[in-house]
């Protein structure tokens, strides 16, 4: 005898089942394929598979081919497998909207599986796991060495996307140094705002992340000596300060670093990593700054570069980390011996930026008119 499952447990079943696995649901019926496409589905998905679904992302920004002075770039996702969890492993793809010629990266952003990559004379976004891409002219007064960029929403208006660009490091006499700009994806336009309690960054974000909509970025602003974490508001169109853990303020020198992130996809967080210690310190941004996490680290692993991290679904703290010939990924807990998964088949000439996200559902905005 048939037993019928209401709408709204199958809705909740699937909401749970891995990106990757929901392509093949699509075919068992027309019910379902409708389910999956609808918008309240893949944000209800996407907020399940934030704490459960992670990947790191390269791009290769300086070869150039044997065959020709071109500039090839091949920008791929490294995944880690923990389906193994005597020796998880990494699996590198290529992302196919970006396997071409003459492209150069030179930085990324995400927010919920989108990616914004800012180009040499273009920005594009695209979702990696829909395969789906779109190209957004910079508008005047472009220039991707100095512009720092971000990409969000309003606080549950997830379905209207934005983003955000301002100029760091600017000379006084430059006219565009205070100028924000924001760039409205559905009418495909760029527009100035002004914040005047903005002080500009001194220099280009050492850090960045969306949360749930919101972009926060971790640098020095003018005439500070020590750093902060900016945000910005879509809803207000301005900066927000926020200020680092007391224990952490003027640690960001050459035997430290600060790198922003996201905590089991609900809360900011803030790694730091400290040479002299030789220990890793997780801060979680709930009411106050709250460290939750300290964990050993090899010496091999405490360069203060950028590094992408999260926290699995066992609590336990996932390094990602781009070595001169490799890519190392470190797996620490409480009391855990650290694992260490290398990729090493990598070019010397891949850049050392990288990024975790989420594969989503999400449609490009405005890819469909394309």
């Amino acid at each position: 005898m048939a037993v019928e499952v209401s709408a709204d447990l199958v809705e909740e079943i699937l909401s749970w089942v891995p990106a990757k696995s929901l392509p093949r649901m699509k075919s068992i019926c027309k019910t379902w394929e409708t389910l999956i496409a609808e918008r309240s589905f893949v944000n209800k998905h996407l907020s399940h598979m934030r704490s459960r679904e992670q990947q790191f992302t390269v791009f290769n920004n300086v070869s150039s081919s044997q065959v020709s002075s071109s500039l090839i770039s091949t920008v791929a996702s490294l995944g880690i497998d923990f389906n193994e969890l005597e020796e998880p492993n990494l699996n590198l793809q290529i992302i196919e909207p970006l396997a071409s010629t003459n492209i150069l990266v030179q930085s990324m952003h995400h927010c919920d599986g989108l990616l914004l990559f800012v180009l040499q004379t273009n920005l594009l976004l695209l979702n990696p796991f829909l395969k789906q891409a779109r190209s957004i002219k910079c508008g005047n007064g472009f220039d991707h060495s100095v512009d720092a960029y971000g990409i969000g929403y309003i606080s549950n208006q997830s379905t209207s996307f934005k983003m955000v660009r301002f100029r760091c490091g600017a000379s006084d006499d430059d006219k565009d140094r205070s100028r924000i700009k924001v760039y409205d994806f559905e009418s495909d336009r760029w527009r100035v705002v002004a914040d005047k309690s903005f002080d500009d960054f001194s220099e280009f974000p050492e850090s960045s992340v969306c949360l749930k909509g919101t972009p926060f970025w971790r640098g020095y602003l003018n005439g500070k000596t020590f750093s902060t974490i900016q945000s910005f508001d879509f809803s207000k169109e301005r900066f927000e300060t926020l200020f680092l853990p007391p224990s952490t303020i003027g640690s960001s020198t050459l035997g430290n670093s600060l790198s922003l992130g996201v905590f089991r996809g609900e809360k900011l967080s803030l790694l730091h990593r400290s040479r002299l210690e030789g220990k890793v310190h997780l801060w979680v941004m709930k009411k106050h700054w709250s460290k939750v996490m300290t964990v050993a680290l090899p010496e091999s692993a405490m360069s203060p570069r950028y590094a992408s991290y999260f926290i699995d679904s066992n609590g336990k703290l996932v390094l990602s980390i781009r070595e001169i010939n490799s890519i190392k990924i470190y797996i620490l807990g409480k009391d855990v011996e650290c694992q260490n998964v290398e990729y090493s088949h990598v070019n010397p000439s891949v850049g050392g930026s990288g990024c975790y996200y989420v594969p989503s559902l999400l449609q490009v905005p405005g890819f469909s008119r394309r």
